[in-house]
């Protein structure tokens, strides 16, 4: 009987492992990458990122540390690590759709990653690799005249912003 509880309890933190972000991100991508494989090998890195989400006045949600960020063509990959363990977790990038110019300098595009618990009280570290499409952004500076450049990706939680080259 012993033995059984402790293989009860010990498989319980490998149930809840599929529930990381990358089977949710996938899941909801899916139509996308569909349409993505037909635009060629430029875009078939956006097949499993998220898209960008823009609403008025985005605002983080439940605490998320963002450990790193990067760019790559039009995917920003972000580090994350949060709490949790019992629940899935759920994921977005928000911007508010407007660039900020900066004299001098490239202009800034505010994001803000949403990241939802689900009411998750448990408490182990959970670690995860977030893959957004960004490719919003260039379509943004595109139309304010500018079809190449480069805009600036502040991050809330991250020091300095991530140069996104288009």
């Amino acid at each position: 009987m012993l033995s059984g509880l402790l293989i009860g309890c010990a498989s319980t933190p490998t149930r809840q492992e599929p529930a990381e972000p990358a089977v949710e991100q996938d899941t909801t991508v899916n139509p996308d990458a569909e349409s993505s494989a037909e635009e060629g090998a430029s875009s078939a890195s956006r097949t499993d990122a998220t898209p960008l989400v823009v609403k008025a006045d985005p605002q983080p949600q439940d605490p998320i540390n963002i450990e790193g960020a990067k760019i790559e063509g039009n995917v920003l990959t972000l580090s994350v690590a949060h709490g949790g363990g019992c629940a899935e977790h759920t994921y977005e990038l928000a911007w508010d759709g407007h660039l900020q110019p900066k004299p001098g300098a490239a202009p800034v595009a505010n994001l803000v990653l949403i990241h939802d618990g689900h009411g998750d009280r448990c408490k182990a570290m959970k670690f995860a690799e977030l893959r957004f499409d960004v490719s919003a952004i260039s379509k943004a500076q595109s139309g304010q005249g500018s079809a190449r450049g480069t805009v600036d990706l502040s991050l809330l939680g991250v020091s300095a912003p991530v140069s996104y080259s288009f």
